[in-house]
């Protein structure tokens, strides 16, 4: 009796010990990832939220800060800093418009062209998808030297051009092509999500469509981009709620150079880069900064969720 008890005791020991070795599996594959989004997102966040209330004061004849409860003077600073610098709501809108309007625009027309295996298509891929074959940094820099030393070059050997000037030097073009630079350089991943989406689209449907006599801008029209609008959706409120956070590349194209082109979120990289606890007069503190930094997300976020809604509600259905 005694041996039959332990004989039905060994298979559930065993069960428990497969479970208990999957557990701590699971536990020590997803740690990593918890631990860095606690440190990397809501302790960062959290902190930015208190440090924009908070002021810093150096303390005569002694080391460290003194810690004071700012109020709204942070805020304060920061509204004069963007008043000084409208220039960059201008460039942050002309970046937008370009990358997310125009460029979104133009990787759902080249991904239909490649889907439907048009001529050349083949040859389109591999030019839109080389900015993300190849390193972000390695891209930019062969992208510097053809828009400056390359341009130069041409235009002084076959067009007699006198001290011509680079394209990224030049002050008439440097925004242009920025902006172009931004534009090709997104449109890797937006041509892949589209592509993949197409080919997900039921064959039979499309089959159907072709017999009733639907041509090629029809089909596009009322069947690919109503079964592949939810992508599309993402990819746009992705793109508006980086309205106040993409720095258009300036820092890697022109480092701390590049203020004349500069969008909110060059000027919130650059500054958090060089700033410091208590402000010297150069740059702002890093207080000022988060404040500033509450201020765009308490202006994106209902633009974001109504801009979101909108887009589902009045969006092209496949019904």
């Amino acid at each position: 009796m005694d041996l039959t008890a332990e004989n039905n005791r060994q298979p559930k020991r065993r069960m428990n010990y497969r479970k208990r070795n999957r557990n701590l599996f699971f536990a020590a594959l997803v740690a990593w990832p918890i631990l860095q989004f606690c440190i990397c997102y809501v302790y960062v966040n959290f902190n930015s939220f208190v440090l924009a209330f908070k002021e810093y004061k150096t303390v005569d004849g002694a080391l460290g800060f003194e810690i004071t409860f700012a109020g709204f003077e942070n805020f304060r600073q920061a509204i004069d800093i963007i008043s000084e610098r409208t220039y960059m709501f201008g460039h942050s809108l002309k970046l937008f418009f370009w990358t997310t309007i125009v460029g979104l625009t133009l990787a759902l027309l080249f991904s239909y062209y490649i889907y439907k295996k048009y001529p050349m298509g083949g040859l389109f891929r591999v030019i839109l998808f080389m900015p993300k074959i190849l390193s972000g940094v390695v891209f930019s820099l062969l992208f510097k030297y053809l828009a400056n030393d390359v341009y130069v070059y041409v235009a002084e050997t076959f067009f007699h051009v006198e001290e011509a000037m680079g394209l990224m030097d030049n002050p008439d073009t440097k925004l242009g092509t920025v902006l172009f630079f931004s534009v090709w350089i997104g449109f890797g991943v937006n041509v892949l999500m589209f592509s993949n989406g197409m080919s997900g689209i039921d064959e039979s449907i499309v089959e159907s469509a072709q017999l009733d006599g639907v041509n090629a801008i029809q089909e596009f029209i009322h069947i690919t981009v109503p079964m592949i609008w939810p992508t599309f959706v993402s990819f746009l409120v992705i793109n508006f709620t980086g309205l106040f956070t993409d720095q258009m590349h300036l820092h890697t194209l022109y480092g701390n150079n590049g203020f004349d082109l500069a969008t909110f979120g060059y000027y919130l990289y650059v500054k958090s880069a060089a700033g410091e606890l208590v402000a010297t007069g150069k740059n702002p503190s890093f207080s000022v900064l988060s404040a500033m930094g509450l201020m765009m997300t308490a202006v994106m976020l209902p633009l974001t969720l109504g801009l979101r809604k909108a887009l589902r509600k009045f969006g092209p259905s496949v019904d």
